[in-house]
């Protein structure tokens, strides 16, 4: 009787000995795990610290602003419209402003779209922004098949012994609109008076001399790259003509128009007897429809002449 109590002391004691030192050992493994994963944290971001580093260093970076909406040209910028932006300093435009108040109060020379890097180029100041210039709109222009909306281009005259003159120089497309095949293009763009005289000195120049085509040739890297001299000489034989009756320019319009439209006939005709078949179109530029021979469907009152399409 007297020995149960103390082997159930010796018992308990152990029971509680070996409890207490379960209870040391996981809070020493829990603090373990703990300062282990703290420390591993820690290295984690001290990596991720070195690698942003390292990454600034070989890619700096410059301060720029951006336009936050879209924007028409002749609007003018103010506070709320610009924000401030990073940009690789590779790629930085070289006139890119880097000045807030520099771009606030000015007027935009073209239609951008939001988050546009904000350049020199791109704004007039209020007194400086030509009262004459004008949105023109020109459908005698022979135009690259893959020429897009706010592309730049130069307008050059080439003429039937070889001469070619830059006539306009970097201007922006402002619209673009083409017909079925090409026939007929028409492109807008900003104009002063001096570049409209211009070109209506080159459309009847264009006219008078057969064979004369008006052109348009993109940049490649408007960006970077320094717009073409004007090479074209004025004809001032021309600006006469044009001061005594203004509509000469309309009619030489017109002309390079049907000039355009015989060229377009003539190539659908080359194209049709390549493959063997009869041309569409005769030289006195009258439509023939061409049927099977078993369809009545067309009549002999059923050719058209090219002016009825136009």
């Amino acid at each position: 009787m007297i020995l149960r109590p103390q082997r159930y002391r010796i018992l308990l004691g152990f029971l509680a000995g070996l409890s207490l030192s379960l209870v040391i050992l996981a809070a020493g493994y829990f603090y373990y795990r703990n300062n282990t994963y703290q420390v591993t944290e820690q290295e984690k971001l001290q990596i991720r610290q070195m690698a942003v580093e390292e990454y600034k260093q070989n890619n700096p970076t410059s301060l720029v602003y951006k336009i936050t909406t879209d924007k028409k040209s002749g609007d003018i910028l103010q506070d709320k419209d610009i924000a401030p932006a990073e940009i690789s300093a590779s790629l930085k435009p070289a006139d890119a402003v880097t000045d807030p108040s520099l771009a606030i109060g000015k007027v935009i020379r073209c239609d951008i779209l939001s988050n546009t890097v904000i350049t020199e180029s791109l704004l007039y100041g209020k007194q400086d922004y030509p009262h004459d210039m004008r949105l023109m709109e020109y459908s005698v222009l022979n135009l690259p098949q893959k020429l897009q909306k706010n592309e730049f281009i130069d307008i050059r005259i080439m003429f039937p012994n070889g001469l070619d003159f830059i006539v306009l120089s970097k201007k922006q497309v402002t619209d673009l609109e083409r017909s079925e095949n090409n026939q007929r293009n028409i492109i807008w763009f900003h104009a002063g008076e001096e570049e409209i005289l211009r070109m209506a000195s080159a459309i009847v120049d264009a006219s008078i001399v057969e064979g004369t085509i008006l052109y348009a040739v993109p940049y490649i890297a408007p960006d970077i790259q320094d717009q073409a001299a004007i090479t074209y000489p004025v004809n001032l034989k021309v600006q006469k003509l044009i001061l005594e009756d203004p509509n000469i320019v309309n009619k030489a319009v017109t002309e390079l128009e049907a000039r355009n439209r015989r060229m377009f006939e003539e190539r659908i005709n080359e194209d049709y007897q390549y493959t063997g078949r009869n041309k569409v179109f005769n030289d006195n530029s009258d439509i023939v429809f061409h049927v099977v021979p078993e369809s009545k469907a067309f009549e002999s009152g059923a050719e058209t002449s090219v002016e009825d399409n136009l």
